[in-house]
């Protein structure tokens, strides 16, 4: 494959939404997120609505961690009474997702897209995550919040993409063995992790 695709999961608070709209304005190429969902949605033909149930930042309901809930790519049938069942919800999504990496080159937002783009040679998988304090004051300038309030938020909204992660992985969000670049944005700042995944990517090109 000519193109590539570099994928982001992050901390909340830690930029990492920021380093991928910079990152993908800097290489001229596509920036996908919250419209995956849309995208999975158009192709299912299930309401856009039901694919807030899985989306990490929606209350999901707690993971069971069945091996049955773990991602393997197969799609269930409309005839199914699972047609609109969490994990299916998840199928389409990944569904977009490798259809992305196979036909363009892009930067894609969470969902997982590390683990279900893990064998694709042509992907670049980022994990961005910053020190407590950093991600407190980063979060307090677009959350109307007290600073206990902010805590909480942030607890709750790692213990969710966590929780997200390892329903339909089996994995940990952050396992650094899950990702090819971990980047601390609080020391390196958006500039510099920037290019490190542009000097990363250019090694992965010329393999």
């Amino acid at each position: 494959m000519d193109n590539f695709v570099i994928t982001i999961a992050r901390q909340y608070g830690s930029g990492g939404r920021t380093i991928g709209e910079m990152l993908s304005k800097r290489l001229g190429i596509s920036y996908y997120d919250k419209d995956i969902i849309r995208m999975a949605s158009e192709d299912s033909g299930i309401h856009e609505k039901l694919f807030g149930r899985v989306d990490e930042y929606s209350s999901a309901k707690p993971p069971l961690f069945a091996k049955t809930s773990i991602y393997k790519g197969e799609l269930i049938p409309p005839q199914s009474k699972e047609f609109t069942s969490d994990e299916n919800l998840f199928n389409y999504t990944a569904k977009v997702i490798r259809h992305l990496a196979e036909t363009e080159s892009c930067v894609i937002i969470g969902r997982c897209s590390n683990f279900i783009l893990k064998d694709y040679p042509n992907v670049l998988s980022v994990f961005i995550h910053a020190s407590h304090d950093y991600r407190m004051q980063e979060a307090s300038k677009k959350l109307s919040k007290s600073e206990k309030e902010i805590e909480k938020f942030l607890q709750k909204d790692d213990k969710r993409k966590f929780e997200y992660y390892r329903r339909f992985t089996g994995g940990e969000w952050t396992d650094a063995t899950n990702y090819d670049l971990c980047l601390d944005s609080s020391k390196l700042g958006y500039e510099k992790c920037i290019e490190e995944i542009e000097h990363r990517l250019k090694v992965l090109r010329e393999k």
